[in-house]
């Protein structure tokens, strides 16, 4: 994928957070940005997705909500994911964005 550079201004504190972060996952600066905003536009999109849904449809019903919390709880989504399992995923994600950025290379 063909990157663009650019300028961009962040504060002190914040900028010294994102290097201590990518150098925790093991990756270059600019690719934990890209990382980072790309999860925050795919946030973004899926409320500006979700307020549209409810523009066009309306708010969903009280038994709606219940029964969608009911089954993401059925699934575990939500659940408290214990710290060594959350620390592995985080591990393998950068290893995983390491090695894409070998094979984009």
């Amino acid at each position: 994928m063909a990157a663009e550079k650019l300028s961009v201004s962040l504060e002190a504190e914040v900028l010294e957070r994102v290097r201590r972060a990518a150098e925790r996952d093991g990756m270059p600066l600019s690719r934990w940005l890209n990382n980072a905003a790309s999860r925050a536009v795919d946030l973004a999109e899926a409320h500006a997705a979700l307020e549209e849904h409810f523009a066009e449809y309306g708010e969903p019903s009280s038994e709606a909500r219940a029964e969608a919390r009911a089954a993401l709880e059925a699934t575990g989504v939500g659940r408290p994911v214990p710290l060594e399992d959350a620390e592995a995923a985080e591990e393998a994600l950068a290893y995983l964005d390491r090695i894409s950025e070998v094979d984009e290379e």
